[in-house]
């Protein structure tokens, strides 16, 4: 990578890094794992930065390599412990699996949200809790949510509005 471009990557790292941790952590609800994934996200970044287009939404393009980093450390953890039940039936008891971390929803908990809202937002579907962590956490429209999530704007309505509403009456008892 030549010096000038380096230096702009740099840049988007230190401008970007505390944004894109913390929706990791979000996300995953460990610091271990935010850090991990961060780590994936910007040497990602780093090796597709050539492919970035000067002037599009630097912060949108992160948002996307995150997303898609996330979705395949899941896919990826799903598949090991898959493996692991398939061993278990076919009678071998001895392989373990203290190392595996899934990441089920029901385990996030994020120390920066109260417990219980946390817990309503890891009940979400994946594709719901991204949407409303981009828009009402990370303040993106919902034409940038659109490019993070590759679908239309009208799919990100109706996944926020869905979340919102779900989220509303988990949480109806905390309204005074």
């Amino acid at each position: 990578m030549e010096d000038d471009k380096r230096r702009r990557f740099e840049d988007t790292v230190i401008q970007y890094f505390n944004t894109i941790y913390n929706s990791a952590y979000r996300m995953t609800g460990e610091r271990g794992n935010a850090e991990d994934l961060v780590q994936d996200v910007f040497l990602s970044a780093y090796k597709s930065f050539h492919q970035f287009i000067e002037g599009t939404n630097c912060k949108a393009w992160l948002f996307k390599i995150l997303k898609n980093t996330f979705i395949n450390k899941i896919r990826k953890e799903m598949r090991e412990v898959r493996g692991v039940q398939e061993l278990r039936s076919s009678g071998v008891e001895e392989f373990n699996t203290s190392t595996l971390k899934l990441h089920n929803p029901s385990t996030y908990f994020n120390e920066g949200f109260d417990e219980t809202i946390q817990k309503a937002l890891n009940k979400l579907p994946e594709e719901f809790r991204m949407a409303i962590i981009l828009c009402d956490v990370e303040g993106f429209s919902y034409q940038e949510i659109s490019e993070v999530l590759e679908c239309p704007v009208g799919t990100v309505r109706s996944r926020i509005n869905r979340a919102r509403r779900f989220l509303a009456e988990e949480l109806k008892d905390l309204r005074a």
